[in-house]
């Protein structure tokens, strides 16, 4: 009895396996892997009385397969091992970190963890990805090797040790990371020093001082290690339900090592509460470093530091001068909501064609043409029509601009039935 197992074909999250009949075969084992080294264990991944089976899952590396035939309630023939191709290209956007090495006392020694990176990922397993092996070193010397972990105990270690490790794949180390050791704290945290922004009083003579509240993480100047952001919330921060003042709202950036890169003070239009600054952190850009999406207002304020802690350069939002020129003052409070957003993008495509850009040439005489679509409708545009192409807009133009614009769509989706 031989089973001659083969692939039929590959797609991106399926691959389609088929195989000889076996006499008396009563049916037939699957086995799957995503290595094929001498001591894998094979996963049962299907137990089918068919001579065929299709595998789900993503083709961006290869499979193996080898099959079975169950005669009597025993496994009496194996095919052979069968590879499938690398079908789907995966390009994902990743963040260019660093090893990440860190050492913690503990009560049996040092304790080591550190990341295994994307590009030395081989597999997977029951416990979770497979990858590159790892050497570990003290004090500039080789003591321990690890094949299966990121992390590692060093009983013998000491707080005044210094460490480092370096991947091994296929056999070929690679330079060592940044020696560290262990934490200053000597427990199981580490301190990052906070520059907390002043107090103050409000008009109404109450005083506040402020408290560390929300925090993201990111890597912000390209170095491959994370900078963490920090919003700074007063002791008066309230929602609109409640009357009265609020101090202003910061948003900080520190390195690890507690130097602050960047104060963005929010100014006295930006209400301090829960609901108000919600900040995303991304490499939106994908150069490498990562940007802050949040909302400001006149009056928002950016400081950037030199690494001696002096300013180095400073941004402000100011009141535009053409609201200015209209007589916007600083008194005035607008405050647009989804639906007056969307109702201010239909009037405009209303009269599309008396933008000046438009009359001047510049921009396309339809917004069809703008969008890349047929022509639907006729100019000047009904309301219906413009509110049709202002969802367009919305929900599907800015989105297939880049996968990046969710974070602005999945705010505005439709918008026209909403009044938040």
């Amino acid at each position: 009895m031989e089973i001659q197992l083969k692939i039929d074909w590959v797609e991106d999250m399926e691959i389609a396996l088929s195989w000889n009949t076996v006499e008396n075969a009563e049916n037939y084992h699957v086995y799957w892997s995503d290595r094929n080294t001498e001591n894998m264990a094979y996963k049962l991944v299907a137990d089918t009385k068919e001579t065929s089976y299709v595998y789900k899952r993503s083709t961006h590396i290869p499979h193996y397969f080898k099959v079975a035939a169950v005669v009597n309630g025993k496994e009496e023939a194996v095919s052979a091992v069968t590879a499938s191709a690398v079908k789907r290209q995966l390009n994902p956007q990743r963040e260019k970190l660093n090893r990440g090495l860190i050492a913690v006392k503990a009560n049996t020694g040092i304790f080591l963890g550190w990341r295994l990176l994307a590009d030395e990922v081989k597999g997977y397993s029951g416990t979770g990805v497979t990858g590159a092996e790892f050497k570990v070193y003290r004090n500039g010397k080789h003591i321990a090797t690890v094949t299966d972990s990121t992390n590692y105990m060093d009983t013998e270690g000491s707080e005044t040790d210094s460490y480092q490790v370096a991947a091994v794949s296929d056999g070929v180390e690679a330079p060592a990371s940044e020696a560290v050791c262990a934490w200053k704290s000597g427990e199981n945290y580490i301190d990052i020093p906070l520059k907390i922004p002043a107090g103050g009083v409000t008009p109404a003579g109450q005083e506040y001082v402020y408290h560390a509240n929300d925090m993201s993480i990111a890597d912000v100047d390209g170095d491959g290690e994370y900078e963490y952001i920090l919003k700074w919330d007063p002791t008066n921060s309230h929602d609109v339900s409640h009357k009265g003042y609020t101090g202003k709202c910061y948003i900080d950036c520190y390195k690890l090592s507690g130097r602050l890169m960047w104060r963005l003070d929010m100014g006295v239009n930006i209400r301090s509460g829960a609901h108000y600054t919600q900040f995303m952190v991304y490499d939106f850009n994908g150069d490498g470093k990562a940007e802050m999406a949040v909302k400001t207002a006149p009056g928002t304020h950016m400081t950037i530091y030199a690494e001696n802690g002096s300013v180095e350069k400073e941004f402000y939002i100011t009141l535009p001068e053409s609201d200015a020129a209209r007589g916007v003052t600083h008194e005035d409070n607008y405050v647009c909501s989804a639906q007056d957003y969307y109702n201010y993008m239909a009037s405009r495509f209303m009269n599309w064609r008396e933008e000046p850009e438009v009359k001047a040439g510049n921009w396309p005489d339809t917004l069809e043409e703008c969008f890349g679509i047929e022509r639907r409708y006729e100019y000047p545009l009904k309301r219906e029509d413009a509110e049709a192409l202002t969802d367009y807009f919305i929900k599907e133009f800015a989105p297939s601009k880049s996968p990046k614009m969710s974070w602005i769509s999945s705010r505005a989706l439709s918008l026209k039935d909403r009044n938040t």
